[in-house]
């Protein structure tokens, strides 16, 4: 048996217990993931409230540091929080896994359909008078400046054709009873023992007293009307549309906090 060169003989042993630490760090990373990431990116990774992190655009468009500033420092305008008090370890373990997933031959699929003519389906449906894109539209629903890289396709089709099956906290809607029996509904904005606060239609903020309403109904709708009629090439081309929407993508303190990954 021929001997290895006395260098590389005493390599070899550092070269597999590093080996073995980086696919132990990757397992940690995905203990992490799953526990702090997966209800919105998915337990795979492919996508739900959050975007697919398996995809070329997502994580080989962007630098180990790129993706670290997005935990820590959550993303404005979007349900990611910011991991701020994340331990350096277990931060560089889950960005390892994110990079492992990366690499994982998982090719980004365009949507198909002509986005131009979605613009035209998004107009003409009046998706406008509730939500917003760049400096137009409306408050009252979730902002779409950079939808298609904050959610994947398939999680804005069920929105679309099916919105009451996930309703983000932010945007549950409430309808008040007034004692002349007259109702009101909008989104609920905050709420205490004596008053709610609601989100109209019009943009407007509107404060109640409780002691002033005969009933306070929390639906299980969504305040979005369900497009399931919607012809399935106006669907698909709406979807290509949406999915064009990737406005610029930033960090930073106005991001929802949560107190760190376990």
């Amino acid at each position: 048996m021929k001997l290895l060169p006395v260098a590389v003989a005493l390599l070899f042993p550092l070269f597999i217990s590093a080996q073995n630490g980086s696919e132990q760090d990757v397992e940690q990373g995905r203990a992490l993931f799953r526990s702090n990431c997966a209800f919105c990116h998915g337990l795979t990774a492919s996508g739900g409230r959050g975007p697919s992190l398996i995809s070329a655009k997502v994580v080989r468009g962007s630098t180990n540091d790129d993706i670290k500033n997005i935990i820590r420092s959550g993303v404005t305008g979007t349900s990611m929080p910011s991991f701020e008090n994340i331990e350096k370890d277990d931060l560089d373990k889950l960005v390892r896994y994110i990079r492992h997933l990366g690499g994982s031959n998982v090719i980004s699929v365009p949507v198909n359909g002509d986005a131009d003519a979605g613009k035209r389906v998004y107009g003409r449906s009046g998706c406008a008078g509730c939500h917003r894109i760049g400096d137009e539209g409306s408050n009252f629903g979730p902002d779409l400046s950079r939808v298609g890289s904050g959610r994947s396709t398939d999680y804005i089709h069920q929105s679309i054709v099916e919105p009451s099956a996930d309703i983000p906290a932010e945007y549950e809607g409430v309808t008040l009873v007034t004692k002349d029996g007259k109702r009101i509904t909008g989104v609920r904005v905050n709420e205490d023992t004596f008053t709610v606060q609601l989100r109209l239609g019009n943009d407007r903020f509107a404060l109640f007293n409780k002691s002033d309403l005969k009933e306070v109904i929390y639906p299980k709708q969504s305040l979005m009307p369900a497009y399931k009629t919607l012809p399935a090439k106006d669907l698909q081309n709406l979807l290509a549309y949406l999915d064009s929407l990737r406005g610029q993508q930033t960090s930073g303190a106005d991001a929802i906090k949560t107190k760190g990954i376990k």
